[in-house]
């Protein structure tokens, strides 16, 4: 097994020698630009500063799948509306508004399983030590700071014209 190794330096963090763009800023990733390639992405809920990382072969239509579950989640429709859960919980409450994809990296090494899991693993390592923002990163284990709020979510939610009522479950 390889030693895997991370390295966070201003931006972009680097691991196993592969830059990942970490700096986003509301309103500069908008669908139509996002590449329809393979790539590690993270979404941003801007309404409460959340985060959740993952991988794709095709970071547009993640986006575009993840944005018509959460509208669906919003509408109590869809065969997984009764899920809850901090993310979901947020999607009751906020649908799919300041939904915005981020591409963190591209490079074809990450086609590469081991360096793909290595690099998924730190970054979501990344999400469990920060404070910035809140972390929907569940999947792979419940971090210590999973879901929990960085700001004051219900008047950020009435700056948005949303009244929470999941979220604060």
């Amino acid at each position: 097994m390889r030693a895997f190794f991370i390295q966070q330096l201003e931006l972009p963090m680097i691991i196993e020698g592969i830059g990942f763009n970490m700096e986003w800023r509301r309103g500069t990733s908008p669908r139509d630009a996002l590449p329809r390639n393979y790539g590690i992405y993270c979404e941003v809920i801007w309404p409460v500063r959340g985060i959740r990382i993952g991988i794709t072969k095709n970071i547009w239509a993640r986006h575009g799948g993840h944005a018509s579950w959460m509208r669906s989640m919003k509408k109590g429709t869809g065969s997984r509306a009764k899920r809850s859960g901090p993310l979901a919980n947020h999607a009751k409450d906020l649908g799919d508004l300041g939904l915005e994809t981020f591409t963190l990296s591209m490079d074809p090494r990450l086609q590469e399983k081991e360096i793909q899991q290595a690099c998924e693993t730190q970054l979501h390592k990344w999400a469990e030590e920060q404070s910035e923002w809140k972390n929907f990163n569940g999947e792979k284990w419940i971090p210590r700071n999973y879901g929990k709020s960085v700001l004051d979510e219900i008047a950020a939610a009435k700056t948005c014209g949303v009244q929470l009522k999941w979220s604060l479950l």
